[in-house]
């Protein structure tokens, strides 16, 4: 079976050993995603809500480059740091936005902490191309 794996700038990609997106025959799995910059810094430090809008627009990016689509995406995974509800709902109203006309299978889950204090918000995203 052929792979494709999609790579970013981001700094811990080589410093870890990940990418950012493979695809596995008509499968893509996207690995957790932060809201950063193009030159790498945090995007929006501590807003919630801007941060998973520009988590999902990177997960959107990289599923294209794995020759899929947003539409593809069958289940996410959100973990937030400061779980309330007003945190829930600029969460979710970011979620909403890309998915509501084909909304997948979630989960919004409250963590102590991400990988620095500047990001709240992480997520993973699953698809099923065709």
């Amino acid at each position: 079976m052929t792979r494709i794996r999609v790579h970013t700038a981001a700094p811990l990609e080589k410093r870890y050993a990940y990418c950012r997106a493979v695809r596995a025959g008509n499968l893509v799995f996207v690995t957790g995603t932060v809201a950063i910059t193009p030159d790498g810094k945090p995007f929006a430090p501590g807003d919630h809500g801007a941060q998973a809008a520009r988590a999902l627009e990177i997960i959107a990016g990289a599923l294209k480059e794995a020759g899929s689509d947003i539409s593809d995406v069958v289940r996410t995974r959100m973990f937030v740091t400061g779980m309330n509800p007003a945190v829930q709902d600029a969460v979710g109203e970011a979620h909403r936005a890309v998915f509501a006309d084909f909304p997948p299978a979630t989960s919004m889950i409250g963590v102590a902490a991400l990988v620095d204090p500047a990001f709240v918000v992480e997520i993973e995203a699953d698809a099923v191309v065709g």
